[in-house]
């Protein structure tokens, strides 16, 4: 979590999925990635990695077992930084049409 806590800036937000109601602060993105974690999740790179001024975009799949079967959910990435290069907005973007069980 350490390494978490240092890519984000203090007043950061997540929202995911885009849509959602945004996460904000260190304390909630950490516990946000506790409760991702704990789950069972893996995620790899599905693509290049694209970048724009101050912003970074990728696509990655997420591979989950939430107790009924493997899930598996196309995501894109969308991280926002500030001049320290801290993130200061993440937005995820998938939904119902991204989500398919293996």
């Amino acid at each position: 979590m350490a390494a978490i806590t240092d890519l984000y800036a203090d007043d950061a937000t997540i929202e995911d999925p885009v849509g959602s109601d945004p996460i904000q602060g260190q304390d909630a993105i950490i516990r946000f990635y506790e409760v991702a974690f704990s789950s069972g999740i893996s995620a790899r790179l599905e693509g290049a990695v694209r970048f724009a001024a101050n912003h970074a975009v990728f696509p990655f799949v997420v591979e989950l077992n939430p107790g009924n079967g493997e899930m598996r959910i196309e995501v894109i990435d969308q991280f926002t930084f500030n001049d320290d290069n801290k993130v200061i907005a993440m937005k995820a973007f998938w939904g119902e049409q991204n989500m398919t069980t293996a």
